[in-house]
């Protein structure tokens, strides 16, 4: 479940990453089409040169316009209005052909418009040149009238005159014509084109005269005259007619000119206009089309961005009500793997305590009947005694165990070991098990005997204990058989390790998940039962099969019983490594003269261990305050030392830093062994900070003594598990003295101490608990948890060790810390008065 929510969260942080992206990235899209149509509508805009260069040939083809409305060519005053209409408008028709030509950028329109130019030019002489016609067009009636009535050929006058002389008619004073023709000074083309248009005297000045002569002379000069102006009048008819046809049609190919060049200055203007209404027109519709387009393109991506984050808006409620659903599973689960795993640290509590505890007191009890034995008849029972309560304190370690292999702190300690002595002890340790179940137990060794191996030998130890242990108990009769062989291959050697047994075996279904942790089955034959246990042996057992890179399997059949079968690596014996020897019994350690500086914040911890060093004949010196620890170092020489690691003044790691400095360049490096009762420390810490072992409160006299014996004496106690905490023999403040009761003053005074010590922190911790002051009763609670673990008192130390983790407590648990710890204190002041009870009367006795 855990699995599916993580995956849908991470599935449901995937879909809304991927749909801000696609809308992000359309929207990018968007703008960027946006912004290349906006670019393209900016540069496709209407300049203010085009549209004056559209106003300035408007304006121009209005003056052409202006000029042409008015009619009249062949009028005197249509004439004269046209020519000063034209000179009028002119220079503006020239100003917007210049301003044109000085705007345009295209040569072809510039050519066009210097066309236009000469044009205009061409049309300007051609009015001038129409103008210079109409003038004599104006002075063709006056010369006419002057022909008819003056003109005569000058033969013709001379006759008349050499006529009239002979007659005698002529007068005395001379006759001169009637009409005289006065010539002026000649004038320029602007001063005649102007005369056209504004009336002037007539140049001919006519001379009135008159001669007398006789009536009968002038009839007959008149005849003679007339026959001969007769003939001048028909030559001047003709010469008039050709000059009026040659004026009339120069005037006509003037005006043809005239009509041909506005035409085309009006063609070419227009044609402009054209270009540029086109121009116009066309960038209008293309910014149209870019405005569309842009408004098409927003439209789109605005829909396109709505669907898509609807879209991944239904994909996300769709995944949030799976999430939602998920981590409502996930929290129910969470609810029951809690539950789970506060019941597995109560049950590895409860079970360690409960066979830790009378295993620990069988031992202790062996040991006394040992040292007092008076007869050797029953040697070989307490031997095996020993050996079986040896081995089953090592199974009340598996829950310790595997949390240490599931935590990542299990220490792998490497030694060179025989081999078939490993194997040949381990399976005669369960010898006297097998047998108390009238079961048939068979051993198989077949191993050299001095074959030496190097590697851990606990792991190898362990391994096959659990597995042996886990036959005994699911075989309620009949066999089980143990072997051991060696086999090669590719030159590997492997140890094949074999248990069989005649129980009731294990279905298909329930072998797949046999080996995992807290896993029981149940046997459907009444006689077998549900056997006890925690449920973690053959699980444990995996993990140490696996850490050695070796293989575990089984072949079962229901109701025909298991074979067991563990195939482990071996490697050779390392020279330069060391070998472990036999581990003799905490009793016959010699451990006389040996020093030891004890330093333990906790008063009642430090009086019992000193009271344990002492009963060896060890030199003791046991120091509650670790300051004065430098000093004592400084005046005296110890073999070995025990520091507490978490004391209140200064801590363990410190204190051991600091004495390793001090002692820094002595030949002899005195070995530190580190003291508490909280698991879980790492080996590589210890010995970063200067220790050289550890052992875990609370802890037996064998433990002590052989970490002594192995680090003073050179022994070895590879067989003793320093790490696990021992439970006391006895519980309740009987517990305290257990290994003292036989010493009355010394018990006394480990319960004098207890009780002293106990009732002056009961203040200090329910004020700390009222306070809600975690850090101070966890410093509390670790300094008694080691004493009252000792007494067996499991609901107290759980709360004791809550304290120590700075777990809030609440009131009524409160409350149960400290009347347990009141209920205590009144059970070893019971304790106590009994001891001077019977020390009194010990004394009277004594006396009689």
């Amino acid at each position: 479940m855990a699995i599916k929510s993580s995956v849908s969260g991470s599935h449901i942080r995937y879909l809304v990453i991927t749909g801000y992206v696609l809308v992000v990235v359309i929207m990018i899209a968007g703008l960027f089409l946006v912004y290349n149509k906006l670019v393209s509508f900016s540069e496709k805009k209407i300049r203010g040169e085009d549209l004056s260069e559209l106003l300035i040939v408007g304006n121009t083809l209005s003056k052409l316009y202006e000029i042409e409305s008015v009619q009249g060519f062949f009028s005197k005053e249509g004439t004269e209005a046209y020519f000063e209409k034209y000179q009028t408008l002119l220079p503006e028709i020239k100003t917007n052909l210049d301003s044109l030509r000085s705007l345009s950028q295209d040569t072809l329109r510039t050519a066009t418009l210097d066309t236009i130019g000469v044009l205009v030019e061409e049309k300007h002489e051609n009015l001038e040149q129409i103008a210079e016609l109409l003038d004599s067009l104006r002075k063709s009636p006056r010369i006419i009238r002057e022909t008819q009535y003056t003109y005569v050929p000058n033969a013709l006058n001379e006759q008349i005159r050499d006529y009239l002389n002979t007659k005698n008619l002529l007068p005395e004073e001379e006759a001169k014509s009637d009409t005289s023709v006065v010539y002026g000074r000649r004038r320029r083309l602007a001063d005649r084109i102007r005369d056209v248009f504004v009336a002037r005297s007539d140049s001919t000045v006519l001379v009135d005269k008159k001669t007398v002569i006789s009536q009968e002379d002038f009839k007959l000069a008149i005849d003679t005259v007339v026959n001969m102006v007769r003939y001048s009048e028909r030559l001047d008819l003709q010469n008039r007619k050709k000059f009026e046809y040659a004026l009339l049609d120069r005037q006509s190919q003037m005006y043809l000119t005239n009509t041909m060049l506005t035409a085309r200055i009006d063609q070419l203007l227009k044609g402009i206009e054209k270009e540029e209404l086109e121009k116009s027109i066309r960038l209008l519709e293309e910014k149209d089309a870019a405005v569309s387009s842009s408004f098409k393109t927003v439209y789109g991506v605005s829909w396109l961005a709505i669907l898509i984050a609807l879209f991944f808006g239904i994909l996300f409620l769709i995944d949030f009500n799976k999430s939602q659903r998920y981590k409502k599973q996930l929290e129910r689960s969470n609810e029951h793997i809690r539950k789970l795993l506060a019941s597995r640290e109560e049950l590895m509590l409860a079970v360690s305590h409960d066979i830790k505890a009378p295993m620990s007191s069988i031992l202790g009890y062996i040991e006394l009947m040992d040292s007092k034995r008076d007869s050797g008849n029953n040697q070989r029972e307490l031997q095996n005694m020993k050996l079986s309560g040896r081995h089953i304190l090592q199974l009340a370690t598996n829950l310790l165990d595997f949390q240490k292999l599931e935590s990542g702190t299990w220490v792998v300690k490497e030694t060179n070991f025989n081999l078939f002595d490993l194997i040949d002890e381990t399976t005669a340790s369960f010898k006297p098990i097998a047998d108390s179940k009238k079961l048939r137990f068979v051993p198989d060794i077949r191993l050299p005997k001095d074959l030496t191996c190097y590697g851990d030998a606990y792991v190898i130890r362990q391994i096959m204990g659990n597995i042996i242990s886990n036959a005994i108990k699911y075989t309620q009769e009949g066999t089980v058989a143990v072997s051991a062989v060696i086999s090669e291959e590719k030159g590997n050697r492997e140890l094949l390790f074999k248990v069989k047994d005649t129980g009731a075996g294990i279905d298909k279904k329930d072998q797949a998940v046999i080996f995992e942790e807290f896993k029981q089955l149940d046997s459907d034959d009444p006689r077998h039962g549900r056997s006890e246990g925690s449920g973690l042996g053959l699980a444990i057992t995996k993990r140490l099969v696996e850490m050695m890179d070796g293989k575990i399997g089984l072949e079962s059949e229901r109701g025909k019983g298991s074979e067991f079968f563990v195939i482990l690596p071996l490697q050779p014996e390392q020279p330069d490594q060391p070998t472990e020897v036999p581990v003799p019994s905490p009793t016959h350690y010699s451990l006389e003269g040996v020093s030891v500086l004890l330093i333990d914040d906790d008063h009642i911890q430090l009086s019992m261990t000193a009271e344990m060093l002492r009963r060896k004949n060890m030199t003791v010196i046991a120091e509650s305050r670790p300051e004065n620890a430098l000093a004592i170092l400084q005046r005296q020489s110890f073999d070995i030392l025990f520091v507490d690691i978490q004391m209140p003044q200064i801590n363990g790691f410190k204190l051991a830093e600091q004495i390793r400095a001090q002692r820094a360049g002595k030949d002899v490096q005195t070995p530190i062994i580190g003291l508490s009762a909280k698991s879980g420390l790492s080996q590589k810490d210890l010995a970063d900070s200067g220790f050289t072992d550890f052992l875990m409160k609370p802890f037996t006299s064998s433990q002590l003594y052989g970490i002594i014996h192995t680090y003073v004496t050179g022994g070895d106690a590879t067989a003793i598990e320093t790490e696990t905490p021992q439970p006391p023999a006895t519980k309740g403040a009987a517990a305290l003295i257990d290994f003292v009761k036989d010493d009355p003053a010394t018990s006394k005074e480990i319960l004098g101490t207890f009780i002293s010590e106990t009732t002056a922190a009961i203040p200090r911790l329910e004020s700390a608990l009222k306070e809600n002051n975690l850090s101070l009763a966890g410093e509390l609670a670790h300094k008694m948890l080691p004493v009252f673990e000792m007494t067996g008192d499991k609901t107290l130390t759980s709360l004791l060790r809550k304290l120590e983790n700075k777990d809030d407590l609440s009131s009524p648990e409160q409350r149960q810390v400290i009347d347990s710890i009141r209920g205590h204190i009144r059970e070893a002041e019971k304790l106590t008065a009994k001891l001077n009870k019977d020390g009194g009367k010990k004394g009277d006795n004594t006396s009689r």
